[in-house]
């Protein structure tokens, strides 16, 4: 089994809430843009690490929420969060 900074972060701050969500499945309804696109992207670095294409797997996942009705920061957007998320990725990989 592989744990995230997230899980076990979630973990240390409350043993109850870790069980709700990983091992029993609870999740909250997410509102904030912010965090989606938190997972999506950890799911492109993933990816990264797996010698794929972490853009496209950034773009897949973050893709399916194109349409969500998300609060988001102002000045954020759906295209400026994965502008930013892509160019993230291309400095990780060169550094």
């Amino acid at each position: 089994m592989t744990y995230s900074y997230t899980q076990i972060s979630q973990y240390l701050r409350c043993p109850r809430s870790y069980r709700y969500r990983y091992l029993d499945g609870w999740r909250e309804r997410d509102t904030r843009a912010a965090m989606v696109f938190g997972r999506c992207f950890e799911t492109a670095l993933g990816a990264y690490f797996r010698q794929e294409d972490p853009s496209a797997v950034l773009f897949k996942e973050w893709g399916a929420f194109r349409d969500t009705p998300f609060e988001y920061k102002k000045g954020d957007s759906w295209d400026r969060l994965v502008h930013q998320g892509v160019h993230l990725l291309q400095k990780f990989a060169q550094a």
